[in-house]
C-alpha cells in the first residue's frame, strides 16, 4: 500500500514541482514587468473571482465528491464512464449559467471583491473589464477538472499532475513575446489561452483510456449516483465559498490602501505564490494521492489501514512542511530579494512582501494539514464537518485580520490566515480522532522535535550563508546546495522515521 502512495505522490510531486518552477519564472517576469502596479492589481482581482467558482465547480467537486464517488465504480468500465459522462453533462450547462451571470454582474463582483477600488475609478474599471474576460476561463477549466477527477478515480495521475504546467507556459511566452503589444492584457489572454489548451490536453488522456463523450443533461438530472454526488456537494459548496470568502477577506482588507498601505493586494499574491509553492508540492500531492486509498478503506470498513495510511501521509507533510516552514521564517526577505527584486519590483515592494511572507510563514504546516485532515473527512463521505469548522475559522480570520491590521499593516492580514489555520487545523483533527477512534503516534514527539532541530539549521544556516555571499544568484544555490545536504545527512543521523521508511523500500507490502 505505501509504495503506490509513494509512487504516485511522486508522480504528482514532479509535476507538481514542474509547474512550480515555471510558475516561480513566471511571477518573476511579472514582478519585472508590473511590480505591484495598479493594473497588476486589478488583474489579481479579476483572477480570484473566477477562482472561486472554479473551486467549486471544479477542484472542490473534483476532490470532495467526485473522484472518491467514481473510485468506487473503477472495476466496471462501463458503468465508469456512464457516470463520468453525466458528471460533464451536468457541468456544462452549470458552468455556461455560471459564466453568463458573471459576465452580467462583474461590476458588482468587483465591488464586493475590492470596495477599496471604488474610490480608484481606473483601477475599478480594468478589474470589472478583465472580470469579463476571465469568466471564459471559468468555464474552461471548471471542465477541465472534472475530466482530471475522472482519470484520478482511474489512479491516472499524469495529466493532474502536469496540466497546470501549461498555464505557465503559456504565461511565460505570452509575457516574453507580447508584453510591449497587449501590455497588462497579456496576461488576461495567457489565462484563457492556457484555459483551452489544458482542456485538450486533459480530453486527450482520457480518450485514450476509453472514454467517449456523450452529452445527455436529462438522463444526467435523473442519475442515483449524480444525486449522491450533489447531496454530498452541497455542504462542499460552503466549504469551498468558505475558503474563498477566506481569501475575499485578504483581498478586501488589502485593498484599503490607505490603512495597510499601496500595492499591498500584489504584495499578498507574491508571498502566497511562495507558500503554495510546498503547500501543492507536498500536501496537495500526498492528500490526493491518500483520499482515493482512504475512500477504498472506508468502503471497506478497514478502520486500521485508514487510519495507518493517515499518519504516514501526516508524518510526510510533516518532514518537509517543518523544516521548509522555519526555512522561510529566517530567510523570507532574502528569498523575495532573489526571486524578484528587479525591474519595476522595488524596495518597496519588496518590504512589503516580505513581511506578509514571514507572518504566512507562521500557519504553513497548518494549512498543509488541513488539505490532509479534510480530504480524510471527504473520503468518510462527509462533506459537512469541514465546512462547519470552515465557518468558524473564517470568523477567527476576520476578527483577527481586522485586529491586526492597523498596527502590523500587512503582516496583521498574513497573521489572521495563519491563526485562521491553526484553530481550523485543531478542531478538525479532534473531531476525526472521536470519529475513527485512537491514532497511534508512536514516538511522533519524539519526530517532531527532530524535526525543530532540522528545521532551526535549515532556517539559521542559510541565513548565514546569504549574509556573507555577496552575490545573491550564488548565494541561492549555496543555499539549496547545503540546505539539501543538511536534510538528508542530519535527517538520517536524527534517525527521522520515514528516512527508515526509505531503507525498507523492497520490504514494504504490496496490497
Amino acid at each position: 500500500m505505501l509504495r503506490k502512495v509513494i509512487r504516485n505522490t511522486t508522480i504528482i510531486s514532479l509535476g507538481t514541482l514542474l509547474s512550480r518552477i515555471l510558475g516561480f519564472i513566471r511571477d518573476v517576469l511579472i514582478a519585472n514587468f508590473f511590480g505591484t502596479s495598479a493594473d497588476l492589481e486589478s488583474f489579481i482581482v479579476a483572477f480570484r473571482i473566477p477562482n472561486l467558482l472554479r473551486s467549486l465547480f471544479g477542484e472542490g467537486f473534483s476532490e470532495s465528491v467526485a473522484t472518491p464517488t467514481l473510485s468506487e465504480y473503477s472495476e466496471n468500465k462501463k458503468e465508469f464512464f456512464k457516470i463520468g459522462n453525466h458528471l460533464i453533462s451536468i457541468f456544462i450547462v452549470l458552468l455556461l449559467v455560471a459564466t453568463f451571470m458573471g459576465i452580467i454582474f462583474s461590476k458588482f463582483i468587483v465591488i464586493v471583491m475590492a470596495p477599496g477600488f471604488i474610490g480608484n475609478a481606473y483601477k475599478f474599471n480594468l478589474a470589472v473589464l478583465f472580470t469579463r474576460i476571465m469568466f471564459v476561463y471559468l468555464f474552461l477549466i471548471g471542465l477541465e477538472t472534472n475530466i482530471e477527477s475522472i482519470l484520478c478515480a482511474l489512479k491516472k495521475f499524469f495529466v493532474t499532475a502536469f496540466s497546470p504546467s501549461v498555464l505557465n507556459i503559456v504565461f511565460i511566452l505570452g509575457i516574453l513575446l507580447f508584453t510591449n503589444v497587449l501590455n497588462i492584457f497579456v496576461l488576461v489572454w495567457a489565462v484563457i489561452t492556457a484555459g483551452i489548451l489544458e482542456i485538450l490536453f486533459s480530453f486527450i488522456f482520457l480518450k485514450s483510456e476509453g472514454f467517449k463523450l456523450k452529452f445527455n443533461f436529462v438522463e444526467a438530472l435523473h442519475n442515483n449516483i449524480i444525486h449522491k454526488m450533489i447531496k454530498l456537494f452541497i455542504p462542499r459548496v460552503w466549504s469551498a465559498v468558505i475558503y474563498h470568502l477566506n481569501v475575499l477577506i485578504d483581498t478586501a482588507l488589502s485593498s484599503f490602501s490607505r490603512i495597510v498601505g499601496e500595492g499591498t493586494l500584489a504584495a499578498i499574491y507574491y508571498s502566497n505564490r511562495i507558500i503554495q509553492f510546498p503547500l501543492a508540492l507536498i500536501a496537495l500531492s500526498i492528500s490526493r494521492v491518500a483520499i482515493v486509498d482512504f475512500s477504498q478503506f472506508n468502503k471497506q470498513g478497514n478502520l486500521e489501514d485508514f487510519k495507518k495510511l493517515f499518519i504516514f501521509s501526516f508524518e510526510s507533510i510533516a518532514l518537509f512542511i517543518i523544516p521548509i516552514s522555519f526555512f522561510l521564517f529566517f530567510n523570507s526577505k532574502d528569498i523575495l530579494r532573489i526571486l524578484f527584486l528587479r525591474g519595476n519590483f522595488d524596495n518597496y515592494s519588496l518590504n512589503i512582501t516580505s513581511t506578509a511572507l514571514f507572518f504566512y510563514s507562521l500557519g504553513l504546516f497548518f494549512f498543509c494539514g488541513i488539505k490532509l485532515l479534510v480530504n480524510a473527512f471527504y473520503s468518510l463521505k462527509d462533506t459537512l464537518t469541514p465546512a462547519k469548522v470552515a465557518t468558524f475559522s473564517l470568523i477567527v480570520n476576520a476578527l483577527t485580520s481586522a485586529l491586526f491590521m492597523f498596527p502590523l499593516k500587512i503582516g496583521g492580514i498574513a497573521l489572521g490566515s495563519s491563526i485562521s489555520a491553526s484553530v481550523n487545523f485543531f478542531i478538525l483533527y479532534y473531531i476525526l480522532k472521536k470519529r475513527i477512534g485512537v491514532i497511534k503516534w508512536e514516538g511522533f514527539y519524539k519526530e517532531i522535535i527532530k524535526l525543530i532541530i532540522l528545521g532551526l539549521s535549515i532556517g539559521l544556516i542559510p541565513k548565514i550563508i546569504f549574509r556573507l555571499c555577496m552575490n545573491r544568484y550564488l548565494s541561492l544555490i549555496y543555499v539549496c546546495i547545503i540546505s539539501l545536504i543538511i536534510f538528508v545527512f542530519l535527517g538520517a543521523i536524527l534517525g527521522l522515521k520515514q528516512f527508515k521508511y526509505l531503507k525498507v523500500w523492497k520490504k514494504l507490502k504490496i496490497n
